[in-house]
Parts: structure tokens; C-alpha cells; sequence
């Protein structure tokens, strides 16, 4: 009897099926992949700018104890040294002096967190920011205020 080596009709449709599904699969991974890779593409200049409200807000947290938050048509939080931070004109403002550029939206809110039971007290103050014209870098950060 003759040896029979080689691979049947079904065997061959069963192998193509196969690599079509992997092919497919793999193709819609890659399509993901791309568009969120596009989605952040321009965001890292934003990153700068958020950066950079950042850095002044941060040092202004935690030296200070308390801040006073007003949300108008003007977004304003003043600390207890008279340091104020502002939003108005697409713009953030430290004492007059343009920080950062291209932000869409600001809220700026506080509440008062309690640990261990009455004696500790700290308030949080909460940032959320929009920044950028297309592609726009959407933040929220907790600051918590110098406490002690």
C-alpha cells in the first residue's frame, strides 16, 4: 500500500479559516491600537501647560491653610498669603501673570475631609481642567491644604 502523506480539501479550508481569524483579529488590535494612539497625539503640549499650573498651585497648597474659592464667570481661589489663581480668557492667571494657555474649562472645588475621628481636619481642593483646542487633555487633581 502506497503511503498517502499531504493534507485534505477539509483540512486546507480548516487551516484558512483559521489564519482569516487571526489575520482579523489581529488586524482589529492594530486598528485600535491607532486610533487611540491618534486620539493622544497633541496632547503632550498640552501636558506642558498643565504642568506648569501645576508646579505654582502645588508650592501655593502647601503653604497655605485655607483658600477661598469663588465660581462665577471668573474662576477664582484665593489663598491666605493673597496668592490668587484665576480663569478667564481661555486662560490661567497667577496674580495677574498668564501661567498657562488653551484651557477651555475649569471647576475648582473644596470639601473638608476628617481623619481620626474630631482631632485631624484637612480640606481637599479639587481641580478639573480641559485644556487644549483639538485632542484636549482632560485632568482632575486633589490638592489637600497644608494642615499642621
Amino acid at each position: 500500500m502506497k503511503s498517502q502523506k499531504g493534507i485534505t480539501l477539509i483540512a486546507l479550508v480548516i487551516y484558512v479559516i483559521v489564519a482569516t481569524i487571526v489575520i482579523g483579529t489581529m488586524a482589529t488590535l492594530s486598528a485600535f491600537f491607532f486610533s487611540n494612539a491618534n486620539n493622544i497625539k497633541g496632547q503632550e503640549e498640552y501636558a506642558v501647560e498643565y504642568n506648569k499650573f501645576n508646579m505654582f498651585f502645588v508650592n501655593d497648597v502647601k503653604n497655605n491653610q485655607t483658600a477661598e474659592i469663588t465660581n462665577g464667570d471668573v474662576k477664582k481661589i484665593k489663598f491666605a498669603d493673597e496668592t490668587t489663581y484665576e480663569w478667564r480668557d481661555g486662560s490661567i492667571y497667577r496674580n495677574d501673570k498668564k501661567i498657562a494657555t488653551n484651557v477651555n474649562s475649569v471647576e475648582i472645588s473644596s470639601r473638608v475631609v476628617k481623619r481620626g475621628g474630631e482631632t485631624t481636619q484637612k480640606t481637599v481642593i479639587t481641580v478639573e481642567m480641559d485644556i487644549g483646542v483639538r485632542n484636549s487633555l482632560k485632568k482632575s487633581i486633589e490638592y489637600v491644604l497644608k494642615y499642621w
